[in-house]
């Protein structure tokens, strides 16, 4: 697929650089950049740099750099098309069918049942507004929703009719097999085709980037028979083990605090959110997975777990302390008071109560230790060895070995057992069983040519330069200097040939080909998908290096020199003839080492003598006027 240059600068213009990174990287403001620890490498010390100004980030640790697009595709593993998709998703920007490659039809299905699901969300919406929403109303009221929280979660109400909403959106053109890709309808094994949610409390389901995906709807009678709730099927779009609800919304205040709260149900979710808890997310319809953990794992290091006090929320908090070690997470757990849930904890004691619980959380350890004890399984020295050896299980399947230490010597004062004891038990189960992370997978993508690999390879090193030094400083006198462009091709004849490598060329001709087709090309060429990943990596770390005198200076009365741009653009130019003639002479020096015929050595050795005497000519054009050209034709010697 490719996407049309027009949707990419609507990207462009609307998505916030700060805003995107910011949920994954926490950012403080320092003068026009923002500042934190870069999310591509382990630092202490943050010098992982985001400039809004010009749409770019720069780590000057590792040395990763880009703008909006490269750090989606690089931080979410995304390629360029999809990294482009994800943020017109976040930004509502709808990308033409008619773009796509699709030939199974696959992408079109998922379009019309995500469609089909956004517009299913707006009808209810419109229909708890009316008479035929007032249950669902009152049940929302009773539950202290106002409007402002219920039109943030797309809060709504279905019909109690047969075919109400399929009929409203066959109307808005949409076909029955969109309605059922989408889970929105069922079909009868007699043909018939009804709504699968009637008369019930709707609540929208989605997805992190805030796409419909699904709904769960809770009934509002007491009819007997009747689920409590019914939830949309698995389908095409909708996974209930990917996806957590809320996540939408609440993932830039888990990344502000790098902790997220997990909770049971939806309407927990909403009742933390108005009470001022806007890290909250839940599970959708299904037990904690290892797949929504990953999830979270983007943006928190830290879960919060709150479920039910009675013994089913309860269970689920061990489900969740286990896979939350795993997952790397410092889990932390809270304990509710009994016959109480976040939601009536919250209506009924404020969310003052529930700050208290939160800012006191115990460690999942101290917490499982006191279930333990309530339970009475630790009542004996049976029932308390195999306590002992259940969470040294899970201490084992944590990744960061480092932190084992610690967990072990924690287990051994709460039980008051020898450290060096749990500590060979613990070898003994990690040794029968290799503790791995679970949200690692094999990465089947292609070694970068840009990182050397090999056993003797220790930590990521550096991305070798796409571009020879004299190079970028064209490319930067191009791309930030007000008519620089036009200066480098009247003023000193540069050409995509002038440049030696093959970045260098690849990254000029975008650049021509850019300014001629847009005019306003720098934003362009950095989000050109004809150039690699490194190589607007590269453009996006040239600019964000531009630097200029502050006019501050002026207070002081000091006069600032004017810029000679023709200096450097001549030194440059110098060098890359320089370096090209380096590498004709090493190659032509190999090639006579294998050349037998004596002519043939001789003629070899005539042009590198040549070409020596080119290269001391070219050093000594340093000390010219850098307006003098005339070196450029000189080429009669070789």
């Amino acid at each position: 697929m490719r996407i049309p240059e027009h949707i990419i600068d609507q990207v462009r213009s609307q998505v916030d650089i700060v805003d995107v990174i910011g949920e994954h990287v926490k950012l403080k403001r320092t003068n026009k950049n923002f500042l934190g620890l870069c999310p591509f490498h382990n630092e202490k010390t943050p010098s992982f740099n985001v400039n809004p100004e010009r749409g770019i980030y720069k780590c000057f640790g590792c040395g990763k750099a880009g703008n909006v697009i490269t750090f989606v595709e690089e931080h979410l593993h995304m390629g360029f098309v999809d990294a482009v998709k994800h943020l017109a998703r976040r930004s509502g920007i709808e990308i033409p069918e008619e773009q796509r490659d699709d030939p199974t039809g696959e992408l079109a299905r998922k379009d019309a049942a995500l469609r089909a699901l956004r517009e299913a969300a707006d009808y209810y919406r419109s229909i708890v507004r009316t008479s035929d929403g007032a249950p669902a109303r009152a049940f929302f009221a009773k539950r202290g929703f106002g409007d402002e929280i219920s039109e943030a979660f797309k809060l709504g109400a279905a019909p109690a009719s047969w075919d109400a909403g399929m009929k409203h959106l066959l109307e808005r053109g949409f076909a029955i097999e969109h309605l059922v890709d989408a889970g929105l309808v069922i079909t009868r094994e007699d043909g018939k085709t009804y709504d699968r949610f009637r008369g019930r409390a709707m609540f929208a389901i989605s997805d992190d980037a805030g796409r419909v995906v699904g709904f769960s709807a809770r009934t509002l009678t007491d009819e007997p028979g009747q689920p409590k709730y019914v939830n949309s099927p698995q389908s095409i779009v909708f996974d209930k083990s990917r996806v957590l609800y809320g996540l939408d919304r609440a993932k830039r205040s888990i990344t502000e605090h790098r902790t997220a709260i997990l909770v049971e149900g939806q309407a927990d979710v909403i009742s933390l959110h108005q009470a001022g808890f806007t890290a909250t997310v839940a599970s959708s319809g299904t037990a904690l997975t290892q797949d929504q953990l990953r999830l979270i794992k983007r943006y928190a290091d830290t879960i919060v777990l709150i479920f039910d006090s009675d013994e089913a929320g309860q269970k689920a908090i061990t489900r969740g302390i286990e896979l939350g070690l795993a997952g790397g997470f410092d889990v932390k757990c809270v304990l509710l008071p009994p016959g109480t849930d976040p939601d009536s904890l919250v209506r009924e004691r404020g969310p003052e109560t529930l700050r208290s619980l939160i800012d006191g959380a115990p460690s999942w350890l101290v917490y499982q230790t006191d279930r333990f004890q309530r339970m009475g399984l630790l009542d004996d020295p049976v029932q308390q060895a195999k306590a002992v050896r259940t969470m040294l299980e899970w201490i084992g399947s944590v990744p960061d070995t480092l932190r084992h230490q610690f967990l072990v010597r924690d287990l051994a004062e709460r039980f008051r057992l020898d450290e060096r004891l749990l500590g060979s038990e613990l070898s003994q189960i990690t040794n029968r069983k290799p503790a791995q992370r679970f949200d690692q997978r094999p990465d089947t993508r292609q070694q970068s040519i840009m990182q050397p690999v090999g056993p003797e390879t220790k930590v990521a090193s550096r991305p070798i330069a796409v571009l020879l030094p004299p190079e970028r400083e064209l490319i930067r006198v191009a791309m930030t200097l007000e008519d620089g462009l036009s200066f480098l091709l009247n003023g000193f004849h540069v050409t995509e040939k002038t440049f030696w490598s093959e970045g260098g060329q690849r990254i000029f001709r975008r650049i021509l080909i850019a300014e001629v087709e847009h005019g306003e090309w720098v934003q362009q060429v950095l989000n050109d998908e004809e150039l690699t990943t490194d190589e607007r990596r590269e453009l996006a770390d040239i600019l964000f290096a531009v630097s200029s005198p502050s006019d501050a200076w002026g207070r002081f009365n000091v006069d600032v020199p004017t810029y000679d741009i023709a200096r450097p653009v001549r030194d440059a130019l110098l060098n890359i003839e320089i370096h090209r003639l380096h590498q004709r002479i090493d190659i032509m020096t190999q090639t006579i080492e294998t050349t037998i015929d004596i002519d043939e050595r001789k003629r070899f050795m005539y042009q590198i003598t040549a070409m020596i005497k080119r290269r001391e000519d070219l050093r000594r054009c340093f000390d010219t006027d850098p307006k003098d050209l005339s070196w450029q034709h000189d080429v009669s010697v070789l």
